[in-house]
Parts: structure tokens; sequence; C-alpha cells
């Protein structure tokens, strides 16, 4: 059985989730750039895997998602403004994944965690991971090229938008009190 707490964080990631592989299939739609298709898509597919994982963890638990409106994705949105590059699209991903990676890790290492839930986490875990490595493969590229000073005042920006993002996350009274407990 899970705590109103934890159904509400699950319900967080996979909506986080969900919105990842929407934003990414759009990319995968419209980029211009031939070469990013197959892993914009191939990346949309993996995230919406994980918002099934996730949906059948809680489901398995005996409870239902939470309808959950704001997203890091919504929010980073927010507080970036829009992407105008493929860059910024590059940098505001790789932000996205790191602090999934991250938030995750951190989950699965909390005490009292289900064992469901951390089989799940750590399932996904390993797709992150990837995720990373294809991403930062890309801007290397093109931080070696003519871009290589927009690249670095990118990932700055991002990174700065996402801290803000995840100092809000867990200003949530919800989040607190799942960690109060859990730790």
């Amino acid at each position: 059985m899970l705590s109103a707490e934890e159904l509400h964080i699950l319900s967080f990631y996979r909506a986080s989730e969900l919105a990842g592989s929407m934003l990414l299939g759009k990319l995968a739609l419209h980029t211009n750039h031939d070469h990013l298709r197959v892993p914009l898509t191939e990346q949309c597919l993996e995230e919406a895997k994980h918002a099934w994982m996730l949906t059948q963890t809680i489901d398995k638990l005996g409870a239902v998602p939470t309808k959950i409106t704001q997203t890091y994705q919504s929010e980073l949105g927010k507080v970036y403004g829009f992407p105008e590059s493929t860059v910024d699209i590059l940098c505001l991903t790789r932000v996205l994944e790191v602090v999934a990676l991250e938030t995750y890790q951190r989950h699965v290492a909390l005490r009292g965690v289900t064992p469901a839930v951390k089989e799940t986490l750590e399932a996904i875990i390993e797709d992150e991971v990837g995720h990373i490595d294809w991403i930062q493969a890309e801007l290397e590229k093109y931080a070696g090229g003519p871009d290589g000073e927009k690249v670095k005042h990118a990932i700055a920006a991002s990174e700065a938008a996402s801290k803000t993002v995840s100092e809000k996350f867990y200003e949530n009274p919800l989040i607190q009190r799942y960690l109060e407990l859990a730790t």
C-alpha cells in the first residue's frame, strides 16, 4: 500500500515522464536536423515506457495515479523560457535527464521504499544513464564547433533554471513529509 505522499511523488514522476515523452515526440516530428529524428523518437518511446512502468507499479500497489498538472518540464519551461535552438533543446533535455536520474537514485536510497517502487526506479535509472550519455555526446559535437560559447551559456542557463525548479519541488509539503518519514 502506498502512502498519500509516495503516491503523489510517483504520480509526479509519471506525469513528468509523460510530459517528457510528448515533448520529445514533438521534437522528433518537427526537427530540421535529420540526424536527431531517430534518437529523439527512441527517447520519446523510452520516456513513455517509464510512465507506463510507474503506472503499472502504482496499480500493482492498489492505487490510481493522481492528477498532476505541473510537471518538472512545465515548470522548467516557465523559468527558462522557450528554447530557441537545438542546443537549447539538448541542454534542457540534459538537465531533465540528470534531475530524473539523481531524483530516482535518491528515492531508491531512502529507507522503507516499497520493493516494487525500488525495482521500477532501478530499471528506469538504467535507461536514464543512456539518455544522458547520448545527449552529452551531442552537446560535445556542438561545443567543438562554432557554437561552443552558445553551448556553454545554454548549459549554464538550463542548470540555473533547473536548480530553481528543483528547489520549488522540494518545498511541496507532501514531498517534505515523505522525505521526513523515509530518512
